[in-house]
């Protein structure tokens, strides 16, 4: 039996993983749950899963479950032996610290938060062929991509493409931008996602920063990697082999496909239920990104090639940007703004990356989170 800790068991892929666990309680148990606040939530799952102890990282209730442990018990669970599978879902670069210590560990990580390998790419997947840790993407996209070229010499790969909706604005024209409410940006036109994942996709931003994942998780280079629209989101990521071959990775829009897909791994788990009929799919197509209206996929490039810690400054100026826009202090343009700007800042006043160290990283991303904060309205300017 599989032994598992969810890190964010309160958001969208920690609920899935659950309902997936519960229908296969001969295969997997839950010994761990963590999330930032949602102490009802977290409550109603540690009932339902008897063996999981509970974390809260800003609980309301310092007491709200005597299931609850400390973050340094949660630390110690684990790096127990008797856990096998760690699920990295905590949204942001707050999950980057968990995420570490799981791969130091040696487990088996399913991640489904593109933020830990955007600022540490190269840093833990070095941890993990030292710690013999299994990095498993579970979001759709990686996971696709995992699928196609598990055990294939990536000397063989050409191209890897990332495929993308557009989100809800892509036919809209960038002169009524400035008009975007936040509700209409959390609109999904096929994902139901958290808000910051959401207005991610709504400025392509989710896709810049799959780029530099994919990078470093298949440690490919950048110039072979590539992201096109794909309004249907039935193809999930397209690979050009050396001869010639694409190999496209075709499922429903449903994150309990890749979810189902790292806890069974190497194996192949039974999905009886969202199945695609081949018969049934009228088109698909696709189209190339518009930059000047997202310019986002020009800012994934930038940080990759400039290098020294870069896309650390990329993601913490994004995080910086949404959380403003989510609490109305800025325009949804002003998005690309901040994150340009900061970038900007960055290079002008040669800040970097001093050293390759969780400390190091966590500390810079901080920097940069504060210099984004502070100079907020001047960038909108």
């Amino acid at each position: 039996m599989q032994k598992i800790i969810i890190l964010g068991s309160t958001g969208s892929v920690g609920r899935s993983s659950l309902k997936i666990i519960n229908q296969n309680k001969e295969s997997f148990d839950v010994l761990g749950l963590a999330a930032f606040s949602n102490e009802k939530l977290i409550s109603e799952q540690s009932n339902k899963f008897k063996n999981a102890k509970t974390y809260l990282e800003s609980p309301k209730n310092k007491n709200y479950s005597d299931k609850q442990i400390s973050k340094e018990a949660l630390y110690e669970l684990i790096s127990s032996p008797e856990v096998d599978t760690v699920i990295a879902a905590i949204s942001g670069s707050d999950g980057l610290e968990l995420t570490y210590h799981s791969i130091i560990s040696g487990k088996k990580v399913l991640v489904a938060n593109k933020e830990p390998l955007v600022m540490a790419g190269e840093f833990l997947i070095d941890l993990a062929k030292k710690s013999n840790s299994r990095i498993i993407p579970i979001d759709s996209e990686h996971c696709s991509i995992h699928q196609s070229i598990n055990n294939r010499d990536i000397q063989s790969v050409s191209k890897i493409t990332l495929t993308c909706s557009g989100g809800p604005f892509y036919s809209l024209p960038k002169s009524k931008f400035k008009n975007i409410s936040l509700r209409d940006a959390l609109k999904h036109p096929i994902w139901k996602m958290g808000k910051k994942i959401s207005i991610d996709s709504s400025t392509l931003m989710n896709k810049a920063l799959e780029i530099i994942e994919a990078k470093y998780l298949f440690e490919i280079d950048q110039k072979k990697i590539d992201a096109i629209i794909h309004p249907e989101g039935i193809v999930h990521s397209l690979v050009t082999l050396t001869d010639g071959t694409v190999l496209a990775s075709m499922a429903k829009p449903d994150m309990k496909i890749p979810i189902l897909y790292g806890l069974g791994f190497p194996q192949t788990m039974n999905n009886k239920t969202n199945r695609i009929d081949i018969q049934k799919l009228s088109k698909l197509t696709f189209e190339k990104i518009n930059k000047n209206k997202f310019p986002s996929i020009d800012y994934a490039y930038f940080a990759i090639n400039h290098g020294q810690g870069m896309p650390i400054v990329l993601n913490a100026a994004n995080e910086i940007a949404v959380q403003s826009f989510m609490d109305s202090e800025i325009l949804f343009e002003d998005i690309f703004k901040v994150i340009s700007k900061t970038i900007n800042y960055a290079v002008k006043n040669n800040l970097k990356l001093k050293s390759v160290s969780l400390d190091s990283i966590l500390n810079f991303n901080h920097e940069i989170k504060e210099i984004a904060s502070k100079n907020l309205y001047s960038f909108i300017k």
